[in-house]
């Protein structure tokens, strides 16, 4: 199993995890990542500079998109550096760059902030690179509809075991998130309390929950509430944000929409290659779609897939001709949105992308859909692998160095670790060397007694009750001994499980279950600029930054 290893990052020495299957990651993101294979040539823009050229042939309405990104942020409660970010925006130079994820409850897991720090971080990164202008941009996926994985998220409570917590009301519809309320004030109240039961109060758990308090009421969408609460917490770092679900949006992406009814034909012929490409190198495919899907979605009493039947679109109720969804398209723009394939060139088709940062299932399905933006005429976007990482709290990296545990060791059986652990710790021979010694002591005694019987006879009951009381007495040392171990054995196995529930919660890693408000409550808000410097938005293997020296 590979080792941690010791290495200099761009911005701090940060030990890092080389990426591998045994953590999950499947093949064609590790050809991604290392450059190899038929992978590496599904992505049209191979690096930063090629990306760039691209967009400059491209022009946009920047005016609209500052204006959208102008209000959605207002009701944001962004901060200055977002809006002087925003007006960068009009200078036709600027670029952007994006991550993007679903509205989760109170910010849901920890890879939402990495995803919006190392966007941060790599705008600056691509501005110096390119010599100029870059925004970071993070995405609410506004348009997407399950419910039940943006209802609920993870903490460790305050034994260090994970907790489940969710807004349990599922609404009549399957409304996208940007417009599912917190409707049920009972609920949302319940929510929050069970948060304070985990957490309990520490001195930064006021600020935290007034952060809460603010951004999740019963007149907030999912989105909204995601919104506030993201902009509360990486104020300072000039991260813009941006939902789909906007009508101005929609009224700017209609021509888009049109566009997929028009090309359907090429698009499924350009996606049915693709595919077979990907397969017949042995990779997997990530999104399996119907060959009647338009890769469009339908949204009037709940958000539904437009499906395709011949030369007509079945949409709700009704089927509809090319010429007629093109209407409707035109005069309700705001009913329609794309699904995860059309997704990514929608957002190339309203801003300057120069790049996307993606996380290992991005990168699968953007080798699928990467023909459509040369379909589209839209610029393709350098495709980077996002930045991961785990956090370790300074007991933890203790434990980590005490017992001698690997990082990657966490992926496998923990019950294995702790055996090892406490294998190292207790005296194999111990047992052994207690009845050694009470056999010892039993003939030194019997050689003493029969040798003092020659003086009186009458002293046999005597020595007799005496080598009793010494074997009754070693017996008890011995079992109190062995009882000291059990205790010291179930203090170790506890320390492990809270050092395993906290790197790799819920037997996956830290960032994909572990709710940001956990180290919030532990650590302040300060803990984005610390996390904001130490982190190399371009590095690819796994990183661990550890908490030893941020100040209490």
């Amino acid at each position: 199993m590979t080792k941690l290893m010791m290495e200099e990052t761009t911005t701090a020495p940060n030990k890092l995890v080389a990426a591998g299957s045994h953590l999950g990651y499947t093949r064609i993101y590790l050809d991604v990542l290392a450059g190899r294979g038929p992978a590496a040539g599904y992505f049209a823009a191979p690096d930063i500079e090629q990306a760039a050229a691209a967009v400059e042939r491209r022009r946009y309405d920047r005016e609209k998109l500052a204006g959208i990104l102008r209000k959605q942020n207002s009701l944001y409660n962004s901060s200055a550096e977002t809006f002087v970010n925003i007006d960068k925006l009009l200078d036709e130079r600027t670029l952007c760059v994006f991550a993007g994820q679903q509205a989760g409850l109170y910010g849901g897991p920890l890879l939402t902030l990495i995803k919006a720090l190392a966007v941060v971080k790599a705008a600056d990164l691509y501005s110096r690179q390119l010599a100029r202008p870059v925004i970071p941009i993070f995405w609410i996926a506004g348009d997407d509809h399950d419910f039940e994985e943006a209802n609920h998220t993870f903490v460790l409570n305050r034994q260090g075991e994970p907790c489940r917590m969710a807004y349990e009301t599922t609404p009549d519809k399957e409304w996208p998130t940007a417009e599912t309320k917190f409707s049920d004030r009972d609920e949302l109240n319940r929510v929050r309390e069970q948060l304070g039961d985990y957490l309990g109060q520490t001195d930064f758990t006021d600020r935290l929950y007034e952060l809460i308090d603010r951004a999740y009421t019963p007149a907030d969408t999912f989105v909204s509430a995601f919104g506030r609460f993201m902009a509360g917490i990486t104020d300072q770092t000039g991260l813009i944000f941006f939902s789909p679900g906007d009508s101005e949006t929609k009224q700017h992406a209609a021509p888009f929409f049109r566009d997929l009814v028009d090309k359907q034909a090429d698009m499924h012929d350009a996606l049915v290659a693709r595919n077979r490409e990907i397969e017949t190198a042995g990779y997997h495919i990530q999104v399996e779609k119907k060959d009647d899907s338009t890769h469009l979605f339908y949204n009037s009493e709940g958000r539904r897939p437009v499906v395709r039947q011949g030369d007509s679109f079945i949409v709700g109720e009704e089927t509809l001709d090319a010429d007629q969804i093109k209407d409707l398209i035109d005069r309700h723009p705001e009913r329609f949105s794309p699904d995860v394939i059309t997704r990514p060139v929608l957002q190339s088709y309203l801003f300057p992308v120069v790049s996307q940062k993606c996380g290992p299932a991005e990168i699968a399905y953007l080798a699928q859909l990467n023909p459509l933006f040369g379909l589209f005429n839209v610029p393709a976007p350098y495709h980077k692998a996002r930045a991961t990482l785990s956090i370790v709290e300074s007991r933890f990296e203790r434990q980590l160095d005490e017992y001698a545990i690997d990082f990657e060791e966490l992926a496998g059986d923990i019950e294995q670790i702790i055996n090892r652990v406490l294998a190292r710790t207790f005296p194999a021979e111990l047992e052994k060397d207690f009845g050694v010694l009470r056999r010892s002591i039993e003939r030194q005694l019997k050689a003493f007694r029969e040798e003092a019987l020659v003086f009186d006879p009458q002293l046999e009951k005597f020595g007799q009750q005496i080598q009793g009381k010494i074997d009754f007495n070693l017996k008890a040392f011995e079992g109190k001994v062995f009882s000291s171990h059990k205790k010291k054995s179930q203090a170790t196995r506890d320390r492990i499980y809270r050092l395993y529930h906290s790197l790799y919660t819920n037997r996956g890693f830290q960032e994909r279950a572990l709710n940001i408000t956990y180290f919030l409550s532990r650590y302040g808000t300060g803990i984005v600029p610390y996390l904001l410097e130490r982190l190399d938005s371009e590095e690819t293997a796994h990183q661990l930054i550890s908490l030893s020296e941020y100040p209490s």
